[in-house]
């Protein structure tokens, strides 16, 4: 296994409420990422430029420089460029991560 830099991305949270994701995310238990998963605390959403690039795939590992590792499984609003969402349940967590520009690493496919 090989692990590569992806690049320097932006980071940010979200969580599983219809004010970030969709009207009909009103709980865990109605709420799915954009290919079907339910949301997961090792879940995260790549930006839609990284995705049609090829630089990352749905199923993707990814480790975030000081967060750890992360599975994309959903997708950010196409306004978001070079950046990853990472899943969290709380707005305290939200608030912990904030916006940061980090080393994001995947495995060599």
């Amino acid at each position: 296994m090989k692990i590569i830099l992806i690049a320097v991305l932006q980071v940010t949270a979200y969580q599983p409420v219809p004010q970030q994701t969709k009207p009909e995310c009103k709980s865990v238990q109605s709420c799915w990422t954009s290919i079907g998963d339910v949301p997961t605390k090792f879940g995260a959403a790549a930006s839609q430029d990284l995705l049609a690039s090829g630089m990352l795939h749905y199923g993707d590992p990814i480790y975030i420089q000081g967060i750890g590792w992360r599975i994309i499984n959903d997708t950010m609003n196409k306004r978001h460029r070079n950046a990853v969402d990472v899943m969290v349940w709380t707005r305290s967590d939200e608030r912990a991560i904030g916006v940061r520009h980090v080393k994001v690493y995947t495995v060599q496919r």
